[in-house]
């Protein structure tokens, strides 16, 4: 498999993550190991990563696309 399509398979993968981030953040919540973490902080800091990942990816396989031609 070539970089392009690892990295466009790895983005799918964290849109379909970041989709489900809020619903695994509040199962998190409810779970009595957890209580007293700042949960809203760390699903913002969570997503912000996934989102800077996504956009990450998305540049390098833009670039290598440029090359490409």
């Amino acid at each position: 498999m070539n970089v392009i399509e690892k990295l466009d398979i790895t983005n799918k993968e964290q849109k379909l993550n970041l989709e489900q981030f809020h619903e695994q953040f509040m199962d998190l919540q409810a779970d009595p190991r957890f209580a007293g973490l700042p949960m809203e902080a760390l699903e913002n800091l969570f997503s912000k990563y996934l989102k800077v990942w996504i956009r990450s990816n998305t540049e390098i396989m833009e670039t290598l696309l440029k090359e490409k031609k």
